[in-house]
């Protein structure tokens, strides 16, 4: 029962806070619904996700943040290459969701990630300070 408090900080964490990432956000849940994808396999269709995948990448660009958001980028077209993956060459669906996946982190880790691994890394260092004086005495 100690990790509920969390789930809304979590929530409020990986929320979209500008245009962009909701964008962003839109259209790496879109790739997320895969629902359908071994009927698109090796198919036209198969480029919409491909599509969606550097849509996603150009809003990353637009909302240029520095080297967080190269870093970002790099995670999304490497989400990309999975998903290229998933669509021609072995059409398989967990390339699929860890191309979706890769996404939504690159998406993620531009927008609210470093404050969300700070915040949870601090209160790690806090515990781990209490455990020990808890402890000696």
């Amino acid at each position: 029962m100690n990790h509920i408090p969390w789930i809304p900080a979590f929530v409020v964490a990986i929320l979209p806070k500008c245009p962009f990432c909701i964008l962003a956000y839109s259209g790496a849940i879109t790739l997320c619904s895969g629902t359908t994808i071994y009927p698109n396999g090796n198919s036209p269709i198969s480029y919409f996700s491909i599509g969606l995948g550097l849509f996603i990448i150009a809003c990353l660009l637009l909302n240029y943040r520095g080297r967080r958001t190269l870093w970002a980028i790099g995670i999304s077209l490497l989400g990309v290459g999975f998903l290229l993956s998933s669509q021609f060459y072995y059409v398989s669906a967990i390339h699929y969701l860890i191309g979706s996946l890769l996404l939504l982190f690159g998406i993620w880790y531009n927008g609210s990630f470093l404050y969300f691994y700070n915040k949870l890394k601090s209160n790690i260092q806090i515990n781990i300070l209490l455990t020990k004086n808890n402890k000696s005495s």
